[in-house]
């Protein structure tokens, strides 16, 4: 379990470092042709908001992966006892998998509706814009399932701090 949290987490940095990259690439490309040839390219936008989803659901992937999204912590400092702490964690998993659950099927029904329609620039499938918000879902759903599973074996997640610093850390 923690091989396959590590290696999904590695993955999204890698994939979240390469679509940041590419945005990057694009950016500098249509300043390059808006200031040199004088004449701005009609695909970039597209291809980099499109990278720019990517981008989102990889890194919200990586979130998950790591516990570093943003929550509220009014129950946390209660000094709750340990059975309750894990309860309610094991609550909080079981609301994120219902949300990642209905993310994930109305994207998996989404994508053959947009298949047809193309990107007006770059004459590409729509359906591009919605497979990052299916995967990152359904990869968000697994990094929630391998966590609620590693602390019901007693084994404590990592959480991240608004400032970055790791409150808890995995054994």
């Amino acid at each position: 379990m923690k091989a396959l949290s590590r290696t999904l987490e590695r993955a999204a940095v890698i994939l979240g470092v390469v679509a940041l990259a590419g945005i990057l690439a694009l950016v500098a490309g249509q300043v390059g042709a808006r200031v040199f040839l004088g004449r701005p390219l009609p695909w970039p936008e597209e291809l980099g908001r499109l990278l720019f989803i990517y981008l989102v659901f990889i890194g919200a992937v990586e979130a998950s992966v790591t516990r570093g999204h943003i929550a509220v912590d009014l129950v946390d400092t209660f000094g709750l006892p340990p059975r309750a702490d894990r309860i309610l964690d094991l609550g909080r998993d079981l609301a994120m998998l219902i949300v990642l659950g209905v993310i994930t099927y109305g994207a998996w029904k989404m994508i053959p509706v947009v298949n047809t329609m193309r990107l007006p620039a770059t004459g590409l499938r729509m359906s591009l814009m919605v497979v990052p918000i299916f995967a990152g879902s359904a990869l968000m759903f697994v990094a929630t399932i391998l966590g609620a599973v590693a602390h019901l074996r007693g084994e404590r997640r990592a959480i991240t701090s608004s400032t970055g610093e790791t409150i808890e850390m995995v054994e």
